[in-house]
């Protein structure tokens, strides 16, 4: 396979993670992009689309608000919107650039919208299962139009090498987050809306 065209956008999102092990980028998406996807999870929720979601694998799946209390609604390629494919374009190139350049193995994707409504929350875990490290890394995108400090929902990655132990990330519109699948993390307890794309690159 050629190579890809070089991005700036995607070596500077791989070289933070080598860096710190998490990376953060606030340009991936624009706005037009992120109004899009914003419009399309809120109309699947005032369908009632979206489900309670669960913790565990297929094996030990449990629907428990003590733990997390978000809803989801699963994205589907072959029903996505416009802006959906947008999205899974830009995310499939991202995938290619990863495995070109860093030798990552990734074989697919998935991806779901995530609200949190106040009240709600995800208490600290990691994305892989026991016994399964099928999922390589982690990716947020936030979606939450107007986002200000005191309205909650920030995520809390559990990181050693940090100066108190965890990194608190701000869910601003237009936010991107990338991390290892293996770190421990949280979802502090929303105080106001919040919408999120969130998904696993797979080595299976």
């Amino acid at each position: 396979m050629d190579a890809l065209p070089y991005d700036p956008l995607f070596e500077e999102l791989i070289n933070d993670y080598l860096e710190k092990g998490f990376a953060v980028s606030n340009k991936l998406f624009n706005k037009l992009e992120i109004d899009g996807l914003r419009e399309l999870a809120l109309k699947e929720r005032s369908e009632e689309n979206f489900r309670l979601a669960g913790v565990g694998d297929k094996f030990n799946f449990q629907k428990e608000r003590s733990i997390r209390s978000d809803k989801i609604l699963w994205l589907y390629r072959a029903d996505a919107h416009d802006s959906e494919k947008i999205f899974f374009e830009k995310i499939d190139r991202f995938i290619q650039y990863l495995n070109l350049s860093c030798y990552a193995g990734i074989l697919r994707s998935e991806f779901h919208y995530a609200i949190y409504d106040p009240g709600t929350f995800y208490e600290r875990h990691s994305d892989q299962f026991k016994g399964d490290d099928s999922r390589r890394f982690s990716m947020v995108l936030y979606l939450t139009e107007d986002w200000n400090k005191g309205d909650g929902g920030e995520l809390t990655l559990y990181m050693a090498a940090s100066a108190n132990g965890k990194v608190l990330i701000e869910p601003m519109s237009g936010r991107l987050v990338f991390f290892d699948s293996s770190i421990e993390h949280e979802v502090l307890l929303s105080k106001a809306q919040r919408i999120s794309l969130t998904g696993w690159m797979r080595r299976r």
